[in-house]
Formats: structure tokens, sequence, C-alpha cells
């Protein structure tokens, strides 16, 4: 599954418990993706910055939508 990432681009990830996530998928790393300047999305188009990585288990996610 996800054998081929879109590194180094600007994505959502929407997780299996119902968070998404928008960044630049930095790395995939054993099992887990690597988010850089990440923002968590809520509802109604409202997104919150988050601080460092953020570092989301390979399992937990549901897809991927890459950015323009």
């Amino acid at each position: 599954m996800f054998e081929s990432y879109p590194e180094l681009r600007q994505v959502v990830v929407n997780t299996r418990t119902d968070r998404a996530f928008r960044g630049v998928l930095w790395r995939r790393r054993r099992g887990y993706l690597v988010l850089r300047n990440a923002e968590l999305l809520k509802g109604r188009g409202e997104a919150t910055p988050l601080d460092g990585e953020v570092v989301i288990d390979r399992e937990n996610v549901d897809f991927i939508q890459v950015v323009r």
C-alpha cells in the first residue's frame, strides 16, 4: 500500500481516526510519514498550525491528496 509517495510535495493526509493534516511530505520512515510545515485541518476550512514535525503511522493513513 502506498508504494510511491509524493515526497517533498504539499499533501493532505487523511487518517482513519478522522483527522486531516496539510503539509510537506518530508520523509517516509519505517512505517511512518513525516510532515513539515504542517497544519491540523478542521471543519469549515479552519487550519491550526503545528510546531515541529508531524509523524503519522502509515497504518493510520486512509488516503493522501497531493495539493498543487
